[in-house]
This record gives C-alpha cells, structure tokens and sequence, in this order.
C-alpha cells in the first residue's frame, strides 16, 4: 500500500523557518493508497495536503500540552524473507519472550511466531481453511473456557465497500514451529455503513470485542456483541470516536489500560474502550507504522513497521493505571478521545474538501467540451 505523507514539527527534515511557532509545532498528516484510484479521492488527498499546509496550521491547530517523544529503543532486527509487512502484533500467553505477528495483505492465512531476543521466527502458524482478504490486526484474549487464543482480523476495507467482514478465533498453539489450527469466524458488519479498519481490541478477561475504525479526520470504536454467533452477521456498534487514521491498538494483559497509535504518535488510555485519555506519546520516525502491542510485565509497548525490520520498545506513561470498569453497552457517541496537543476546525477542513469538489467539476465539464480538429479549441456542443 503506497502512502504520502508529509508531516512538519519535530522532524529534521523540514527546514525550521517552516515550523509553527508555540508550545508544539503543529503537523499535518495526508495519506494516498494505491487503492486511491477514483479521480476524486486523488484530488481529495492531495488538495488536504497542499491546502492545510498552505493555511499554516488553522485545519489542525496546536491546542493543549505537549506530547511527550521517546527516542528509539531497538530490541532486535529481523532478517526472515517471511516478514515482509509486519501489520498487526499480539504478545504470546503460553511462550514467554515471544510475539505473534502477521503480514499485511498479501500473504496467506498465517502467524508468524516472533523471538523477541533476536527476532528470529520460531513458529509458523497456518489457520486452516482461512483466505486472507486484508488482514489488519491481531490480539490476545481467551475462549469461554478460559484457554489463550489469538484474535485475527480479516477487517481491511479501503474502499468502505464490503457487505460484511469477519475476524477469526484460534487456540493459541502449546508447541512452537510449524503448524496449523481450525478457526472459529465470525462475521460482521458495522451499525451505520461500511469502514475500513485496521485494529482490534481484545479484553484479556472475556470474549468482549472492539473494533477501531480508520479514517482520515476520525474515527470511531465498535463494541461487537460479547456473545458473537458463528451464523449470520453480527452488528458492531458504536460506542465513541478518536483521532483519525489509527492503525493498530491493544489492551494491556492486566486489563487496566489500551494503547492506539498512527503513523507519528501512541496515545495511552487508563480503563476499557473508550476509557480515558492519559497521554499521547511521539513515536521514532517509521515508514509505515501499522503494529502495536504490549510487552507482557512492563508498562512499555513494542512497535513495528512496514519497510522496517527494526522492532522498537517504547515505555508507556507510569500514570496508566486501574479505573472504574465500563461495559461495553455505553450509550453512544461518548466524549471523543482526542489527542491532546491536536484539535480540527472542521469548517476550513470542509472550504479545502469544497474546492476540491468545485475544482474536479470544471475538470470533468472541461474534458466533455469537444475540441475543434483544426486548431483544439473549445466549442459548445451544437
């Protein structure tokens, strides 16, 4: 997947007569897909880049405290041809020092067992009977027998168009090495339309499920029914909203706390989904970071990139800590968490989308007016 992004602030690379001046620069954020093929997206995207540049900082605006910024803190690289598009994370429960992770779309239905020492690959798990359509996301949780399984989300929807998508339970395997397992599916839907989505949530006590949507502004969590049924589809609801373009989560393994991030930044939450905000962290610069997840015994999480073999450790806020419990059945449309030391204006972020919209019009009538043969003038259409 083929992405953009230009971000100003505490970036070397951008010279410092660019920087906005005050407590923290301000930076914006544009991601093109290679799945952007419709015309008007592609004006979209690259009309938010250049138009919320060119307006210095009114679309996203510093407002509030300072994120904190961490240097990087490699824990090992890895070499194995196999780990191409690390996309999703979720720390072992039986085997200790391990991570399983999966490969963005385009690989089959596998688990790849990670050594967290050196990033070898110990295992390789295959889930039977599965066809990968876009993976993006992997968490940890029990079954309703209380044994370790792994969550695997086949959620991925660029084009906010599938009908229905589904995530997989499978038993985490005892032994380590190559081997397969028969999952569980579960299909869903969302209670409004479809979303492209690429992290899930899972409580380490129950078979509670949420799901975060990614989208450019913001976006939004799901509760999916506790008890999901394996026939028909389930109905994801919305129980919050976050900052846009969140590519992976987790939930602590003691159950007190998650953790989001994007491209640039984690943002650390005390309780369940949609919890409360605690603070926003700056990551180490990646290429593509879609992978996040806990390390099991520590208040400090390790992330991954697509186009980096480098798995990096950063230390979460000592304040995330236990606080009251919320269910998932919360009235909908809660407090946005939104980050700190971030805020839209929403009316300059729909001027930009207008122009836009006004420009790719007079682009199509353009291209519909014939043109004289003798010299390519236009002409109205007798």
């Amino acid at each position: 997947m083929g992405i953009i992004a230009l971000r100003l602030g505490n970036d070397p690379r951008i010279s410092k007569d660019r920087h906005h001046s005050g407590a923290r620069s301000a930076y914006w954020k544009c991601f093109c897909c290679g799945d952007c093929v419709n015309l008007i997206r592609k004006f979209l995207c690259v009309a938010v880049l250049t138009g919320l540049t060119g307006l210095t900082g009114l679309a996203l605006a510093p407002a509030g405290p300072a994120a904190a910024s961490t240097a990087p803190d490699v824990m090992c690289e890895f070499t194995d041809p196999r780990l191409s598009e690390i996309s999703g994370m979720a720390p072992s429960a039986l085997h200790r020092g391990v991570m399983w992770v999966h490969n963005d779309s385009g690989d089959d239905a596998k688990l790849y067992a990670l050594k967290l020492d050196d990033c070898s690959v110990v295992g390789e798990l295959t889930l039977r009977g599965v066809s990968a359509r876009d993976f993006e996301g992997l968490a940890a949780g029990v079954d309703p027998k209380g044994r370790s399984v792994l969550w695997v989300g086949d959620i991925g929807d660029n084009r906010d168009s599938w009908s229905d998508v589904s995530i997989y339970r499978v038993r985490e395997p005892k032994k380590l090495g190559s081997t397969s397992a028969q999952v569980s599916r579960y299909r869903f839907t969302y209670d409004d339309r479809p979303h492209n989505a690429e992290t899930i949530l899972a409580d380490p006590n129950s078979q509670q499920i949420w799901i975060v949507t990614k989208q450019l502004a913001s976006g939004s969590i799901y509760a999916l029914p506790k008890n999901m049924k394996k026939s028909g589809i389930n109905i994801a609801k919305k129980i919050g909203s976050t900052t846009g373009l969140i590519t992976d989560g987790a939930i602590k393994p003691d159950g007190s706390g998650f953790v989001l991030r994007d491209y640039f930044d984690a943002q650390f939450f005390n309780g369940r989904p949609t919890g409360e905000l605690v603070q926003e962290i700056e990551l180490s610069a990646q290429p593509q970071g879609e992978a996040i997840a806990w390390l099991p015994g520590e208040n400090s999480v390790v992330i991954a990139s697509e186009g980096d073999n480098r798995l990096m450790r950063v230390q979460g806020p000592s304040a995330v800590s236990p606080s009251r419990p919320q269910t998932a059945e919360q009235a909908p449309e809660q407090v946005p968490a939104t980050a700190p030391g971030q805020s839209i204006n929403y009316v300059v972020l729909l001027g930009v989308v207008s122009g836009v919209v006004i420009l790719v019009t007079g682009l199509i009538i353009t291209r519909k007016r014939p043109k004289n043969k003798t010299n390519g003038s236009t002409k109205k259409a007798e």
